[in-house]
């Protein structure tokens, strides 16, 4: 529990320091200028840090990347904010739109992290074990076949091959039976 604390401090500053930067800005003239340099300021501190090394470096993108989602969070807020005023909404004033963009902006780092995280896990994740002992339908030199398939070769749903193949496994008709377009019935 004390490390989940400590990186939620370590997050949730330089995310507060981002957000506050830029949710303030209720003019448009103001608020397009300071995010164009809140982008360039992010752009060169996030490569400064990148190009570092050291014991430190893992914590300095940890704290470039939230202040830099949190600056983007408030931007975001920010442009909300100048709408509701220019369209007259009330449902997009400051005192509702702040914290629901603070909250979800702050959520939207581990949301997409969550999210690739699982695909990453769907596409390297093993064959069943029912795919690796049925045969598969293919067509190959227009001659229907069915074969196991081998692991790195992906079978589309209507049977045919992207024709990538896992080792020296290649299929080959042999020519003595291979039929031009003219001796097919």
């Amino acid at each position: 529990m004390e490390h989940l604390r400590s990186f939620a401090t370590l997050a949730a500053i330089p995310y507060l320091v981002g957000f506050l930067a830029l949710c303030f800005w209720w003019r448009w003239w103001l608020l397009v200028p300071a995010g164009i340099v809140a982008a360039v300021l992010a752009k060169v501190e996030f490569a400064s840090v990148n190009a570092s090394d050291g014991a430190g470096a893992a914590f300095g993108i940890i704290l470039v990347i939230f202040a830099m989602i949190g600056a983007a969070s408030g931007f975001v807020a920010s442009g909300v904010v100048v709408i509701g005023r220019m369209t007259r909404l009330r449902a997009l004033r400051a005192v509702y739109v702040l914290p629901v963009v603070f909250i979800l902006g702050f959520g939207s780092f581990f949301a997409v992290t969550w999210t690739q995280q699982k695909i990453r896990e769907t596409r390297y994740a093993p064959p069943s074990a029912a795919c690796l002992d049925n045969l598969h339908p293919a067509r190959i030199a227009d001659v229907a076949i069915t074969f196991p398939v081998a692991p790195g070769i992906l079978l589309y749903g209507d049977g045919t091959s992207d024709g990538t193949f896992s080792g020296a496994t290649h299929m080959h008709a042999p020519s003595a039976t291979r039929q031009t377009e003219a001796e097919r019935p």
